[in-house]
Order: structure tokens, then C-alpha cells, then sequence
């Protein structure tokens, strides 16, 4: 590895293999299965680990985002924010609400640091925003952001809330595992109580059953404040939208992914996608 510095610390030093989303969180159906990467237009290639990059981050700054990763992952499965965490349920066991004759529903939590949830999910915004990887080459900012939101993640400053605000949303039911590279896109957002809803630009990530939405935004006129528990790190408490498996977007986009390379059938040996 060469010496150079590091887009975290911005020390010059030695470049370590840095997973932009943790490794953890990133797994095939079965150990030993490869991953295979399709979709984006590209031709099917085979992945014998999940995304990183040998050129982002020196020790020092690894070691950063290896302790937001390590704490983020226990807490995660604490909560059952992830499908790691329930166990051997096929089904959400946690305390919610389902919406009648919808896949939806709503659950919450309220004993979690939400501020550093959102710490943690800058860390992967930052990842995926600074790297070069081709996979992440629709997560991108403006400088200036990229700067604020580095500064941020190198000291573990939260910052203000309606910068880049995470929201979030679990698949209530177990569903094949996969992996998903972060996207820009839009959603609708209803209104609930003070806020009037709205159509907004989003970057979303998915791991292990978790959505996370990030609006694509560095300030606001207090929207971010007006949706309360909705938001990470708003309140003492997260607020979030549950779907089953079968009604979701995710597997809509599977299929969709899946009908696109479905001719290619050089790799027939497992059923793991890299999105």
C-alpha cells in the first residue's frame, strides 16, 4: 500500500482496507457463498467480500469508523432493527402497530442514544459520498457539505439535525438476504400531526432489513423539527414505519434486478446479489 493521506483525518499515513458499510451487516444467504453483483447495467461480477476501499482511510481513521460501526451493530440488534436480532423469527418481534389490510405499520423505540444512531449514519454517508467506489457513485454533495459532514463524523458532532436527517423504515418480515448499494431518489412524505408533508430528495441505504432515508438537504425552515420522533437524533425516542417483505419496494426491486440479468447464466450457483 502507498503512503497518502487519509480523506478522514487528512494525516498522511499508510492505507488500511476500510468496508463502507460494516462487514457485519453485509453477509451472504450461507458462509462461503460468494456475492454476486448485478444490475446498473453492467454484466454480473463475482464479490468474495462486501464493498471497501483501500484508499479512504489510514488506521487512525479507521479505527473512527470502526467504533461507530461496533456500536451501531450491537444496538441495532438490541433493538431488532436488524433481522440479526430477532433471532429465530421470520417475523418482527418487536412492540408495533399494523396498519389493517396493508403491509404497514409503526413501531418505536425509546432507548437508544438517537443522537448517536445519527453519528453513525453520517459515518456511512461520508463512506459512501468520499469514496471512489463505482457502486456509491450516486451519492454525492457539494463540497462544502462533504467538508462539514467529514468535520462532523472526525468529531463526533451530531450537528444540527436538519442537516442530511435520517428517517427510518424496517421490513417486518424476514425476506432472502442481500445487499443493497445506497441510491438517490424521492419519496412522498404524508403529513402527520404539525408537519404538512412533502415530495423529497432522499439517499437510501439498506442493510439486513433496516432502510435508512437521508434527506438530501443541509438546512431547512424547521420541517426537520416539525416531524419529531420521525427523525434520528429529533427526540429521546425513534418513530418508524414497519412493511412486510412481500409488499416492499426492496422486493419489487429484486425482481426487477433479477429480470434484467436473468439471461446471464454464467453464475446459476446462489441466489446473493450485490445491488
Amino acid at each position: 500500500m502507498s503512503r497518502d493521506v487519509c480523506k478522514l483525518t487528512r494525516v498522511r499515513g499508510k492505507f488500511v482496507k476500510s468496508h463502507l458499510i460494516p462487514k457485519a451487516l453485509t453477509r451472504p444467504e450461507e458462509p462461503g457463498l460468494p456475492l454476486i453483483q448485478r444490475g446498473s447495467g453492467r454484466r454480473p461480477s463475482v464479490r468474495w467480500d462486501s464493498w471497501y476501499d483501500r484508499r479512504l482511510v489510514i488506521r487512525a481513521g479507521e479505527d473512527i469508523l470502526a467504533r461507530y460501526d461496533d456500536w451501531a451493530i450491537r444496538e441495532l440488534r438490541r433493538h431488532k432493527l436488524i433481522w440479526s436480532g430477532w433471532g429465530p423469527s421470520l417475523v418482527f418481534p418487536g412492540e408495533h402497530t399494523n396498519f389493517p389490510n396493508t403491509p404497514w405499520g409503526i413501531a418505536k423505540i425509546s432507548d437508544i442514544d438517537g443522537l448517536q444512531l445519527r453519528l453513525f449514519f453520517l459515518s456511512l454517508l461520508w463512506r459512501a459520498a468520499a469514496t471512489d467506489i463505482p457502486d456509491f457513485s450516486e451519492i454525492s454533495m457539494p463540497d462544502d457539505d462533504l467538508e462539514k459532514l467529514r468535520l462532523m463524523v472526525l468529531n463526533r458532532d451530531p450537528g444540527d439535525i436538519s442537516f442530511y436527517p435520517a428517517s427510518l423504515t424496517l421490513l417486518s418480515t424476514v425476506g432472502p438476504k442481500h445487499n443493497f448499494s445506497p441510491i438517490a431518489m424521492t419519496k412522498t412524505i404524508p403529513a402527520i400531526g404539525d408537519y404538512k408533508g412533502a415530495t423529497v430528495p432522499i439517499f437510501r441505504f439498506y442493510f439486513e432489513g433496516l432502510v435508512i432515508h437521508m434527506h438530501r438537504q443541509s438546512v431547512d425552515a424547521g420541517e426537520t423539527k416539525a416531524r419529531g420522533a420521525q427523525v434520528v437524533g429529533n427526540e429521546n425516542e425513534i418513530v418508524f414505519s414497519t412493511v412486510k417483505f412481500e409488499g416492499s419496494w426492496q422486493l419489487e426491486n429484486m425482481r426487477y434486478i433479477k429480470a434484467e440479468s436473468l439471461a446471464d447464466e454464467r453464475l446459476p450457483y446462489t441466489e446473493t446479489w450485490k445491488y
